[in-house]
């Protein structure tokens, strides 16, 4: 075998190893940010069922819906958010609820969920019977 033949061959043989090596760590990136993602969404899944189940111990009460909206707002407003996620409340546009949408980075639609105090116990139920004629 010649020198060049040799040089030639060493140099394809390295190329084609810095190719491989290449594709290898594209592999890994794309798999390391879709393990990312998905624990990112995990998160958020985590979050909703800890807003529902914080709301679901807040104690029954027979007040007005607004009073009982504004409660839910703030107690949903006092979770505690992951980083990666994003929480926007707002009230319904009927009033009668708190709408929780919580973006994911890297996902176009956030979850969206629609709590009503009415749900929790928290207003619309007079307490002590129906009212009614025996």
């Amino acid at each position: 075998m010649s020198l060049i033949e040799l040089l030639t061959g060493s140099v394809l043989f390295t190329a084609a190893a810095g190719s491989s090596l290449q594709l290898w760590a594209l592999a890994s990136a794309a798999a390391v940010a879709e393990q990312r993602q998905q624990e990112r969404l995990e998160q958020a899944e985590a979050a909703l069922s800890r807003a529902e189940t914080s709301l679901r111990a807040l104690a029954p009460s027979a007040g007005d819906c607004t009073t009982a909206t504004a409660q839910l707002l703030q107690a949903l407003a006092a979770q505690p958010l992951a980083p990666g996620l994003a929480r926007q409340l707002e009230v319904s546009p009927s009033g009668d609820g708190v709408v929780l949408r919580m973006a994911v980075a890297g996902e176009a639609e956030p979850r969206q969920r629609l709590y009503a105090p009415a749900a929790f116990g928290r207003c619309g139920i007079p307490q002590g019977g129906g009212g009614g004629t025996p």
